[in-house]
């Protein structure tokens, strides 16, 4: 990752390259953010600077011998730290036997959640959903700082979501956070830096990423073939989440998702149980994929329903053609069943995941939905 692909962030970027250039570099630092936002694409565009042979002004060169090996996150002096599952084998509580797995998931989207990362796990373990770094991940950093670097100027611990490390871990790492050997880096990469023992977050620089902007995501996937109209939807859907926008982009451009919708909730609407079962016959065969990025855009739409009708319309993300359905449908949507639809759907999805049979999920999710939109808003009274 150069700093040249990652969108946004313009400011903070040009900082880290003034921080090499004056080597006024923190040997402890924390890039913290939301989920899907550039945190840790900008962690590995700076280990990756930092060990330039022929920088520029302005990023890395991309053809040196460190830059070769960064393109594959092979480089001897990066080590990578993460979450892993445990699965009561002490050796696998550590990250070193997972590397290649983790390489491949972030090489694939840079801006994967943790959950990504859990469902990517659990393929290849089939164990608990609870992600960790352990002690034995602590013992490991700590005979590592200790031997030679290979070839690199700057030796460089990167850890994702150190949030995740157990109590066990944190305090054994205390000592190396404030005194590591001569250049050595490490590079914390948080969504919940809060979470920290504030004794780690007394060590590290603080650096706070920001969220993307609407600009930067259309930059961003302006060398796709989708219309402006499907990336406001992928907005909307994610909330300008840049990880989860990327993994439902895959077969996104031919889903038309508004018919989709408007066409189910009239169906649930006039309680048509017949084409009711008919429809999900339909979303069915349609796949696993089609059906949680339905539910997605389902959810949005009807949080534009709540803006729609308690906030300023200003407030909507939603297109035109989106908004006049939203002005017709809003009346069903209100204070009292809005929660309990969005959560029945985000249930939905992680049934899905589970691999529930689709079609008893979406027929029993109808079925409810049809007494849902049967409750009426709450009026003030005088």
């Amino acid at each position: 990752m150069f700093f040249k692909d990652i969108p946004g962030n313009q400011r903070l970027k040009k900082e880290l390259v003034s921080t090499v250039k004056r080597n006024r570099i923190s040997h402890a630092q924390v890039f913290s953010g939301n989920s899907g936002s550039a945190k840790l694409a900008i962690a590995f565009a700076y280990a990756r600077y930092l060990n330039c042979t022929s920088t520029s002004e302005e990023d890395s060169c991309g053809q040196c011998t460190s830059c070769l090996k960064y393109n594959t996150l092979s480089h001897p002096d990066l080590h990578l730290i993460f979450p892993v599952v445990k699965t009561g084998l002490a050796k696998n509580t550590i990250s070193d036997n997972f590397v290649k797995i983790f390489r491949e998931f972030i090489l694939k989207n840079i801006y994967g959640s943790l959950n990504d990362w859990i469902e990517k796990f659990e393929l290849k373990n089939k164990t608990t959903d609870k992600a960790s770094i352990y002690k034995d991940e602590a013992l490991s950093i700590q005979r590592k700082v200790i031997l030679k670097k290979f070839e690199a100027r700057y030796r460089v611990f990167l850890i994702w979501m150190p949030e995740q490390m157990n109590i066990e871990a944190s305090n054994k790492l205390l000592k190396v956070f404030e005194e590591p050997p001569t250049n050595t880096i490490f590079l914390l990469v948080s969504e919940n830096p809060e979470k920290l023992l504030p004794t780690i977050s007394s060590r590290t620089q603080q650096t706070r990423v920001k969220n993307f902007k609407n600009n930067d995501i259309f930059k961003f996937f302006q060398k796709r073939d989708l219309t402006i109209q499907k990336i406001e939807q992928l907005i909307n859907m994610t909330d300008s989440d840049l990880g989860k926008m990327i993994k439902l982009i895959e077969g996104f451009e031919d889903i038309n998702l508004l018919d989709d919708f408007s066409l189910w909730m009239r169906l649930v609407y006039k309680i048509d149980v017949v084409n009711i079962s008919k429809w999900v016959d339909s979303i069915y065969t349609k796949g696993r994929k089609h059906q949680k990025i339905f539910l997605s855009y389902s959810i949005s739409i009807i949080r534009e329903c709540l803006i729609f009708n308690f906030a300023d319309n200003t407030l909507l993300k939603s297109n035109i053609k989106e908004q006049s359905f939203i002005s017709k449908f809003s009346p069903f949507i209100n204070e009292n069943n809005s929660v309990i639809i969005i959560e029945k759907m985000e249930k939905a999805i992680r049934e899905i995941n589970r691999n529930a049979n689709a079609k008893i999920l979406f027929f029993e999710l109808s079925l409810q939905i049809i007494n849902l939109l049967k409750v009426k808003r709450n009026f003030a009274t005088n």
